[in-house]
């Protein structure tokens, strides 16, 4: 389509007239395409930090929204194929390439990287805040609205671990994916309290080890039963919500960035104060004993803790017996991670392992991945202290301020 258009003169003649220069389309930002990227697939390596909010910081959001649409819809052009290639490719590979560091972070140093992350979530508001000038009632309601849906989630849901089927992931694939455009919700969040974070984020790890090693078993194995169903509902999801948050920003930009502030602002209700272990999922482990009149059995080996009366975690595992099962810990140290021997251990006795504040290493890992599988609970010390909550008040701040700063950066000329 041409960029002139004609218009006739009072005397009849023909006159070209040329958009003002600002009407001209930008050039293609690949500077600032390729830092978005980056920040992108970091934010969504860690729950409470959105994609979306750094794709916003960085001032390419209506790009991004879109350019995503117009390819849903089979509008090809080459700008839009350039923003969401750049975009998700770097993303895609910073994700694989940060995974393994992020999953050793939030297992050893739980509290301080959700205090990290609550300051960053909460450093995006102020964007969004702006957008609202002056404040109205309708925007306020919509704010309302999206905190109260946050704390339900947050108070109704909880973090834990699973064993995902493929339907579940599928799902979490369009949660999480849908919820990483959007600025302000983090999909790995929503992961982490729908107990989807930590497998599809090991499930990385594996398979990176299995392209490494050239294990095509596993590869397949990891491939088709996560990587798959988690990749079906990452485009699903994109392709809804691009259109629909297209459409509803046009229509009703103030009601629906006041609702995504409200989600912003009470997304921080799931990870404050640093939610403690939660065992509620370990009963699934339980078999019958050869006596049916007894209780199931819940066997356990312990690493990082010991079977005593003043231990968190043992406290927590013996209050399981109210739930109607006998609780029983076969072997249990204080001073170490998990061994060899215990992988071995907890197969013959169809046990469970509880790795508490401690690492347990890739070979460990990949040892009680082998059939028939160990499961391995691995579990962060969220015990409160005074240095604790001093670090955590400083992580909050710096935060706060990456995420702050970030949105003021102009990169608008960078192309």
């Amino acid at each position: 389509m041409s960029d002139t258009s004609h218009s006739e003169t009072p005397t009849g003649e023909v006159a070209l007239s040329v958009p003002p220069a600002d009407k001209r389309p930008e050039p293609i930002p690949y500077l600032r395409l390729g830092i978005t990227g980056i920040f992108m697939g970091m934010a969504n390596l860690v729950p409470g930090v959105s994609g979306g909010t750094m794709v916003l910081a960085l001032g390419l959001y209506e790009d991004f929204i879109g350019a995503f649409s117009d390819l849903t819809r089979l509008r090809f052009s080459f700008r839009a194929i350039v923003v969401v290639a750049m975009l998700f490719g770097l993303a895609g590979l910073t994700i694989f390439g940060l995974a393994d560091g992020i999953q050793f972070l939030m297992e050893t140093f739980l509290p301080g990287m959700l205090a990290l992350f609550i300051g960053m979530t909460l450093g995006g508001a102020p964007m969004l805040a702006k957008q609202l000038r002056p404040m109205k009632g309708s925007a306020v309601a919509f704010a309302i609205l999206g905190f109260v849906i946050m704390g339900l989630i947050a108070f109704i849901l909880r973090p834990g671990t699973t064993n995902p089927g493929w339907t579940l992931l599928l799902f979490g694939g369009i949660v999480g994916s849908a919820t990483m455009i959007l600025p302000g919700i983090s999909g790995s969040y929503m992961l982490l309290i729908m107990g989807l974070y930590l497998p599809i984020i090991a499930a990385i790890s594996v398979f990176k080890d299995a392209l490494k090693t050239q294990d095509w078993p596993m590869l397949m194995d990891v491939g088709v039963g996560v990587i798959l169903p988690v990749g079906i509902g990452l485009v699903l999801g994109l392709a809804l919500l691009s259109n629909l948050l297209k459409f509803l920003l046009n229509r009703c930009h103030r009601a629906t960035v006041g609702f995504l502030l409200g989600l912003l602002l009470g997304s921080v209700l799931g990870l404050y104060p640093f939610k403690d272990a939660q065992f509620n999922k370990l009963p699934r482990h339980a078999v019958e004993t050869p006596d049916r009149a007894k209780p199931r059995q819940l066997r356990l080996i312990g690493a990082g803790w010991t079977a005593d009366p003043d231990s968190v975690i043992y406290r927590n595992v013996k209050a399981l017996a109210n739930e109607g099962l006998d609780v029983l810990v076969l072997s249990s140290d204080g001073e170490r991670g998990v061994t060899s021997e215990d992988v071995r251990m907890a197969r013959e006795q169809g046990a469970v392992i509880i790795a508490y504040d401690t690492e347990t290493p890739k070979e460990i890992r990949r040892e009680a991945r082998v059939e028939p599988e160990v499961d391995i609970e691995i579990v962060a010390n969220t015990e409160f202290s005074p240095l604790k909550g001093v670090l955590a008040v400083l992580l909050i701040g710096i935060g706060f301020c990456i995420t702050f700063f970030l949105g003021r950066m102009d990169l608008s000329k960078s192309a």
